[in-house]
């Protein structure tokens, strides 16, 4: 298993990947908008594949960067797989 924490210190919100090192397919929880080029970074460096992102709530402390990591995912060959 492969576990990443990220920290925003702008709005003091931990983000998660959290993969399979044997599948290489990821999961990313509670994303930053302002965040997501480097969470981009991190699993191209990790070779991993995302397929799920989660919300575990709605933040008052951040705008969400769930449906930028989408689009990125949708538009990209490097991300061909979104469920």
């Amino acid at each position: 298993m492969i576990f990443k924490q990220v920290f925003d210190q702008k709005s003091s919100t931990y983000t998660y990947i959290i993969a399979s090192a044997e599948g290489r397919e990821a999961l990313i929880i509670d994303p930053v908008l302002e965040n997501v080029e480097e969470y981009l970074k991190l699993l191209t460096v990790l070779d991993l594949k995302l397929v799920k992102v989660i919300d575990t709530h709605i933040h008052a402390d951040h705008i969400t960067g769930a449906t930028k990591l989408k689009d990125n995912q949708l538009n990209s060959s490097q991300f061909p797989y979104l469920p």
